[in-house]
């Protein structure tokens, strides 16, 4: 049976939490040994959409699927792995961004009014982001990663 039969069977039993690197873990855990890219040829081949659900997670669906929102390929064609990686030293965040995509991010990051951020700062393709308490740097920095994945700019 072909990947994309693989993933047409999943999806027609309801949606499927995650991006595509889940995506090949869980075909894995079905005995069907495949590749990031094959599985993403797969999914445009049985025409499945990104979406985001009611909660703000990413999941992929058959278009058939009424209880999603679906996103504009036009939108996910420009943000799709938008950030390269996140870190922080304990006292400060930095998301590492494709070039001239910083501004972007920070918007996106500032817009999302976190309770433990102080500000932002903007390169060309890095944002600085400055804790309120550096005791919580880790946690906002997993919080930050977990928004940012949600809204689909790491994927």
């Amino acid at each position: 049976m072909s990947i994309a039969k693989h993933l047409q069977q999943l999806l027609s039993r309801g949606t499927i939490d995650g991006n595509q690197r889940q995506l090949v873990k869980v075909l894995a855990d079905r005995g069907v040994i495949t590749t990031q890219s094959s599985v993403s040829r797969a999914l445009k081949k049985i025409n499945a959409i990104k979406s985001v659900d009611d909660r703000g997670k990413s999941i992929y669906a058959l278009q058939t699927s009424p209880q999603v929102q679906h996103v504009p390929s036009r939108t996910l064609g420009f943000f799709e792995s938008l950030i390269h990686g996140v870190e922080h030293n304990n006292h400060l965040i930095v998301v590492h961004t494709k070039p001239g995509t910083a501004m972007t991010v920070a918007k996106f990051i500032d817009e999302k009014k976190f309770d433990e951020v102080m500000g932002t700062v903007a390169g060309d393709d890095t944002v600085m982001i400055a804790p309120k308490n550096v005791n919580l740097t880790p946690i906002l920095a997993d919080q930050v990663k977990v928004y940012l994945n949600s809204i689909g700019l790491i994927e």
